[in-house]
């Protein structure tokens, strides 16, 4: 059976972890490993995983390599974790090599929900005044429409805005809603392009704030994505292209890709990545330069994923305290125009009236 990636993401990942980690527990043990597939496959959640657990083990029964077994959901698993898997295999350190990945799976998968979690609240708060904005311009505004067409006062510009998105909204509301869902499945599909992705990925580096977060986070997967395929017993070539196609930045991609290329001519790697000081700054590249001399590359890498771990939980954590007062202005400036776009001509009618006795 075929998965697609979207479904993958909703109840595969969920449970890879898990897996492996129950995996290293069972080899380690000295269950074998058509059985220990068998055991996880009885006691997976979701019958997307159970499936692609039966379809592996069938492989494995009939003789092949786990490696080899999984290579048909490539697109979907990704090279990073084939490829801790055939070092496992070609250096008999499989067991050893389950922990690795299910340790580098989880712990980007946490730095993913870092961000996710720092950006939820102002996206709720976003959504809400747009929620709000859209209820009173379609359910409210309607109302006073006769009331001000009846009045013999010139209407101010708020006012007048104000009333003509309500009219609007309120004549062509199914317009509205699928326009706004074409727009974002068009951005969506834009998006897709590598091209464009690597355009946006580009500008999400230059962002005040946002662009040292996202590099943050990106040399925090360098540093443990790399330093767990190094200790999995890959060649620093092996471990660098996997390593370019596990991070989730394409501005970040490219240019690992050309120091990939530099690497084939015996340059060590730390004076390789000092050719981007853009993208990985002088303490990076002093410990790995360091690590390589003494030929502990893998405890440099080892430091610097724990430093840029606690780098982006730090900035995280801050972020909503600078988008608050961001979110004010914005929810004062919405309240404000309605606020006024109401009331003046309430007020201009009254005091014509005051005025008149």
């Amino acid at each position: 059976m075929r998965f697609t990636r979207l479904f993958l993401q909703r109840f595969f990942h969920r449970e890879l972890v898990e897996f492996f980690k129950n995996l290293a527990l069972m080899a380690e043990s000295g269950i074998p490993l058509n059985e220990s597939l068998h055991v996880l496959e009885e006691q997976a959640r979701s019958s997307v995983f159970r499936n692609f657990l039966h379809d592996v083990r069938r492989q494995v029964e009939e003789g092949s390599p786990l490696s080899k077994a999984m290579l048909l959901y490539r697109e979907d698993i990704g090279d990073l974790a084939l490829n801790v898997i055939r070092a496992g295999e070609v250096n008999g350190t499989l067991e050893q090599n389950f922990r690795y990945l299910a340790d580098i799976l989880q712990r980007r998968r946490e730095l993913k929900e870092k961000i996710n979690g720092a950006l939820l609240y102002p996206e709720i708060v976003l959504g809400l005044v747009f929620l709000l904005g859209g209820a009173i311009s379609i359910f409210i505004l309607p109302k006073l429409i006769p009331l001000f067409q009846s009045l013999n006062v010139a209407l101010p510009l708020s006012t007048r805005m104000l009333l003509g998105i309500s009219v609007f909204l309120q004549e062509n509301a199914a317009l509205v809603f699928v326009g706004m869902i074409s727009v974002i499945v068009l951005l969506i599909g834009l998006a897709r392009f590598h091209p464009v992705r690597y355009a946006l990925h580009t500008v999400q580096l230059h962002l005040p704030y946002f662009g040292r977060l996202s590099q943050n986070y990106q040399l925090a997967l360098f540093a443990q994505i790399f330093g767990t395929l190094f200790r999995s017993g890959l060649t620093i070539r092996e471990t660098l292209t996997v390593t370019t196609d596990a991070l989730t930045n394409f501005r970040y991609r490219a240019v690992l890709r050309q120091a990939a290329k530099r690497l084939v001519a015996g340059i060590p790697l730390g004076a390789i990545l000092s050719k981007f000081p853009n993208f990985f700054p002088q303490n990076l590249i002093a410990l790995i330069s360091v690590g390589e001399q003494s030929g502990k590359l893998d405890e440099s890498f080892k430091y610097l994923a724990t430093y840029y771990d606690h780098e982006v939980d730090v900035q995280t954590k801050r972020l909503p305290t600078m988008l608050e007062p961001i979110l004010l202005v914005i929810i004062g400036v919405v309240v404000l125009f309605v606020s006024l776009a109401i009331l003046t001509p309430i007020y201009e009618i009254t005091s014509g009236i005051n005025a008149g006795r």
